[in-house]
């Protein structure tokens, strides 16, 4: 929103020749930020008004005129290359001696051998932003009306000294989206009281009835339709006071009906739209939900496809506008419209929000409509606009208006006392000042006895509780004015938690395991749960929507974290990065119930990425790729590092290649699923392979993790150690076999490895030749071969008989 300070003189006077910052920071710590104080015109000097009144071609350039301009007190002889010049036409001119915005200065000079003693201004070089400008007036010399007075001063005659703010209002002060809303803040600040339009329209003998028609078919989405019918409409240029207040807040002009809508959008904060008249059939406007499927081409010339949880404006036959967004092409105000249905709404501010973003665009009415508008506002603006347009001669008004208010909003009234708000502020404001700074923000006060009630404007639908009346009476008594007191409370020593220590731990392991940290989205697409192999109705489809996602393409708060780190893979192979080593550990959302009517449950999960080379080809080492066994030992050293010991296990975790996944258990219970990915997921993100992944729930495992390491004293006896080797058949798990060796390996046994496979020649079909090393060792003195023989003898049996296993 910006605001020029020439234009808020019409409300309340400002002090233009006091510092402008000084008021802005003012203005900011009340809580109406101003974000940038633009200075215009302050660099233009000696710019003149002229009239062109003879044109001749320059005799060495097809491509220049030689112009002599009546600048009232002379005429110059002025060479330029405009194409857009006319004799006639009454013109900015830039005098010898002229200053320009950009540091510009202008002298008298020659241009191909002919004098030229000045120069003609388009509005650009007079410090106008193309983006106000329409396309004629960006490629030439800025032409100005013919009521023009020659020679006078083109700074103050074109209001072109100025300060504009421009702010960075919170969601909660759409009232302030507005001049007269912003003019009720500076009234109040500088203890004055604001002027407003007095709004009166002159109608004519003919009516409105029986000739327009609205309805309101969605009253959730629109609260509020009302329309003015505007004949003997006379489109044109807007008067140039009202194109330069337009441009100096950043809107462009277009012609005289867009611009006073847009006018009294910016003056009054609430959007108006014109139809025209004989494009909209029956003259019937209806406000209704889109629908699917349905499309419309809108003012720019895109053609939109619609939605059915979108709110249009439609006749009978189709739609004209997107609600409180942009207006349909085929229903526009032009050159050749002669009657005009004036149309001011109230909508739902979430629903035009959604429709923005889910269509991509956004407008000054939908910067609007999002934050909510005062709906007793819309006839005022109504009469306001037809006002306007009516005094430029640009149409007559027909007498009454169609307005369609089911559901009137209702008057909000808070009772509070003083001694409540000084509690909660923590001040000693006598209540007589609290009345005083309510009232000058247009609260009515009710008193009755110690109890005060405030009547709250209409506009003000963000204050609906006594902290709402604290908050305005502190911001306007000032802040600075408020004194600094220390809170007294209970203090605790702040404590990091358990589950935080363990995160910090697995990272710290996950880091020295040579991987990189990566922060993403907690969001994620059903489609990527797709892409990873996830079978339908699998939990981590259980997921919580989101109502206003940040882009269409994350809808869900997050199940898993795979597909978040494989996002970060396709970008990384995308900038050619030949070795990924990732890691991410953070929270997954899993609600207890769809729909969501409590929280979800938040898991902390741990998972990592390894794709490309472990080490690089550098000479004198070769080239190795992450393998299989790199993922299992980073996976083991976190177990290791956090006290755990797991069983091995062979995993069907969809996500994974078959037969290159495996999982480590506890007690029944999954802790960590890890192995390469399977081909169709890397098809699917169309990277290249192979890529070996594991995730882990935190949350999971906090109670069997032991931060504190085990303490064992040094042995004081040596070891006996003995080899195993069984055939054993081809389908038996390392993981059984190391199971029975440890059950039956009596007290003594320490320690088992599997440190041999072989399959070959010498082992039968279908077995394979498994060798393992078993160590024992007492506390109490050294072993003989008859305190192990017991327990290596109840292991073969044990394994022959459980497992078919065969001592080699």
């Amino acid at each position: 929103m910006k605001s020029s300070l020439l234009w808020m003189q019409d409300y309340v006077h400002v002090d233009m020749t006091q510092d402008p910052q000084a008021f802005a920071d003012t203005l900011t710590i009340s809580g109406i930020p101003v974000e940038q104080v633009e200075h215009w015109g302050t660099e233009i000097k000696k710019v003149v008004t002229g009239k062109i009144l003879k044109i001749d071609k320059h005799p060495d350039a097809d491509k220049l005129v030689v112009c002599q301009i009546d600048v009232g007190s002379e005429t110059l002889q002025i060479v330029t290359g405009a194409p857009n010049v006319r004799e006639g036409q009454i013109v900015p001119v830039a005098v010898h001696g002229a200053h320009l915005p950009g540091g510009v200065k202008i002298k008298r000079s020659k241009l191909r051998g002919v004098e030229s003693n000045g120069m003609l201004c388009s509005a650009h070089e007079l410090g106008f932003d193309d983006s106000v400008l329409l396309p004629e007036e960006r490629n030439g010399i800025w032409i100005l009306p013919d009521d023009t007075p020659v020679g006078v001063d083109a700074v103050e005659y074109l209001a072109l000294q100025d300060v504009v703010y421009e702010y960075e209002l919170t969601p909660n002060r759409a009232d302030c989206f507005s001049m007269v809303g912003l003019s009720r803040e500076f009234a109040v600040l500088s203890n004055q009281e604001a002027k407003y339009p007095d709004i009166v329209v002159d109608e004519c003998e003919e009516s409105i009835s029986g000739k327009v028609k609205v309805s309101i078919e969605d009253e959730e989405l629109c609260s509020r339709y009302a329309a003015r019918l505007l004949v003997n409409v006379k489109v044109g240029k807007s008067p140039l006071w009202m194109q330069q207040r337009l441009r100096k807040s950043g809107v462009r002009p277009i012609n005289n009906v867009v611009d006073v809508t847009n006018y009294v959008m910016i003056e009054l904060g609430i959007p108006l739209h014109a139809y025209d008249y004989d494009h909209v059939v029956d003259h019937h406007l209806i406000a209704r939900r889109a629908k699917e499927g349905e499309d419309m081409k809108t003012l720019d010339g895109v053609d939109r496809k619609l939605s059915g949880n979108m709110l249009v404006i439609a006749d009978p036959a189709k739609p004209c506008c997107i609600a409180g967004i942009m207006g349909g092409y085929d229903s526009e105000v032009t050159a050749d419209t002669k009657t005009v249905i004036l149309e001011c709404a109230s909508f739902k501010g979430s629903s035009i929000r959604h429709t923005g973003r889910s269509l991509g665009l956004r407008s000054e009415a939908s910067a609007r409509f999002e934050r909510g508008l005062d709906a007793e506002g819309c006839i005022a603006s109504l009469d306001r606009c037809a006002q306007l347009l009516q005094q430029m001669g640009a149409c007559d008004v027909a007498q009454g208006v169609v307005d369609v208010y089911p559901r009137p909003q209702q008057t909000v009234r808070i009772s509070f006392t003083a001694a409540q708000v000084n509690a909660f502020l923590g001040t000693e404001i006598p209540e007589e000042q609290m009345i005083h700074i309510l009232e000058t923000l247009q609260f009515v006060i009710e008193k009755d006895g110690e109890t005060l009630t405030a009547v709250v404007p209409s506009y003000r639908r963000d204050c609906t509780e006594m902290p709402d009346i604290a908050e305005e009476v502190a911001r306007i008594f000032g802040y600075e004015n408020i004194p600094s007191t220390r809170p007294w409370s209970n203090i605790s020593k702040g404590e990091e938690g358990y589950h935080h220590q363990v995160s910090e731990k697995v990272s710290a392991v996950l880091n020295g395991c040579g991987l990189n940290e990566t922060v993403t989205f907690s969001f994620v697409h059903p489609d990527s749960l797709k892409k990873m192999l996830f079978p339908e109705g699998d939990d981590v489809y259980k997921a919580v929507p989101i109502l206003n996602p940040i882009t269409e393409e994350f809808p869900w708060m997050r199940t898993t974290l795979l597909p978040s780190l494989m996002d970060v893979l396709v970008r990384n192979q995308a900038v050619k990065n030949e070795s990924v080593g990732i890691y991410e550990i953070a929270p997954v959302y899993k609600p207890k119930s769809l729909p969501i009517t409590e929280l979800p449950v938040q898991e902390m999960y741990a998972a990592g990425l390894l794709y490309g080379k472990r080490q690089t080809g550098e000479w004198p080492n070769k080239a190795e790729q992450y393998d299989f066994y790199d993922i299992k030992g980073i996976v083991e050293t976190i177990l290791s590092s956090l006290g755990i010991q797991a069983d091995l296990e062979v995993s069907d975790f969809a996500p994974l290649h078959p037969g290159k996944a495996a999982k480590f258990v506890k007690d029944g219970k999954v802790l960590c699923q890890f192995g390469e990915l399977h081909p169709k997921v890397i098809d699917n993100y169309d990277v290249a392979g192979p890529v070996y992944v594991f995730e882990m729930n935190l949350t999971d495992i906090l109670p069997l993790i032991n931060l504190i390491p085990d303490y064992h004293k040094v042995a004081k006896f040596p070891a006996s150690s003995r080899d195993l080797a069984f055939l054993a058949p081809i389908g038996t798990s390392n993981a059984d076999i190391i199971g029975v060796i440890q059950k039956d390996g009596g007290p003594y046994l320490e320690a088992v490895h599997l440190f041999d496979m072989y399959t070959g020649k010498q082992v039968p079909k279908g077995f394979k030749s498994l060798a393992y090393s078993l160590v024992f060792r007492s506390e109490t003195g050294t072993l003989t071969d008859s305190d192990i023989q017991g327990p290596i003898d109840a292991i073969i049996a044990e394994l022959k008989e459980t497992l078919g296993c065969e001592l080699r």
